[in-house]
């Protein structure tokens, strides 16, 4: 028997849409042994009366890929899954899922695939690479798929950062948010995006939070999902007043990330006597990043 751990992480970071991905102390754990025949999915927690556990599984599928891949039979195997990622939140649960099946899958094979391999295979199963790459890899990741492999750059993130994550009682479907996106944007905002989420990677790889105050800002697809996530735009400006670098929704939301330095001790305090006051039905997580990414315990 082994066990897996995958964390959670945070995409788009506000500019970096879909090709940017922090990795965050928040786990998904599963455990893997042998049986005789068969293969069995156990879920732990309270997901269990939402999450199948059936073939449509997203460890399932990355189980059932790599053995695929490897020209064996899929048999024998019992997984029991525990998790701490909130389902369709926007802290990448589903890419959680997926990397616990390709680790889990590839340690019960040997090792076959390389992380490349298993960062491709991966992206084939999410359909882009911002969660998988963060969730594998750990740290800031940058990744976009180009030809037949994803590209990626990993970076440590600083540990003076912390991740306060306002997490709503609604939920927001991946589908659904991408549904409510323009076919097209202006070049005005392609450029705006571009320089934001290149002083984005240049502030977060060199250390100077001074530059974070001007980097989480978006023009490309967040005004299109405010409007689906209520108190949203309010919570980034009352996070920016309690000295918070600044703020984005996470992956497709209805998260709201707030980057926040590990000095600024009056933040969590601030943010839930807000809470208390003006938004009962949401609640305020505090985060590490994980620089480690996914791993074998």
């Amino acid at each position: 028997m082994f066990k897996v751990r995958v964390p959670a992480s945070t995409a788009n970071l506000g500019p970096g849409f879909d090709c940017m991905g922090i990795a965050l102390k928040l786990y998904n754990t599963a455990n893997f042994e042998t049986t005789d025949s068969g293969f069995e999915i156990k879920i732990l927690d309270e997901s269990k009366a939402y999450v199948p556990t059936n073939e449509t599984n997203l460890l399932y599928r990355g189980v059932e890929m790599l053995y695929a891949k490897a020209g064996k039979k899929l048999d024998g195997i019992r997984v029991c899954v525990s998790s701490d990622i909130p389902v369709t939140r926007g802290l990448g649960s589903s890419s959680a899922g997926i990397v616990l099946g390709l680790v889990g899958g590839n340690h019960l094979l040997g090792d076959m695939f390389s992380t490349q391999e298993l960062l491709q295979f991966a992206c084939e199963l999410e359909g882009h690479p911002d969660n998988v790459t963060a969730a594998l890899l750990g740290g800031f990741t940058i990744s976009f798929p180009e030809k037949n492999r994803v590209l990626y750059s990993k970076a440590n993130v600083s540990d003076d950062l912390v991740f306060a994550a306002m997490i709503p009682d609604f939920y927001l479907q991946t589908k659904k948010s991408r549904g409510y996106l323009p076919r097209h944007v202006s070049m005005r905002s392609a450029v705006y995006n571009i320089a934001h989420a290149a002083m984005l990677s240049s502030a977060l790889t060199s250390g100077d939070s001074s530059q974070l105050y001007s980097c989480f800002r978006d023009r490309i697809h967040q005004k299109h999902r405010f409007p689906y996530i209520k108190s949203g735009e309010y919570i980034i400006r009352a996070s920016r007043r309690f000295g918070a670098y600044g703020g984005y929704i996470s992956g497709a939301g209805p998260t709201i990330m707030s980057v926040v330095s590990k000095k600024n001790k009056e933040f969590e305090h601030n943010m839930n006597e807000l809470i208390k006051t003006n938004l009962k039905n949401w609640r305020l997580v505090m985060l590490e990043a994980d620089n480690t990414g996914a791993c074998i315990q």
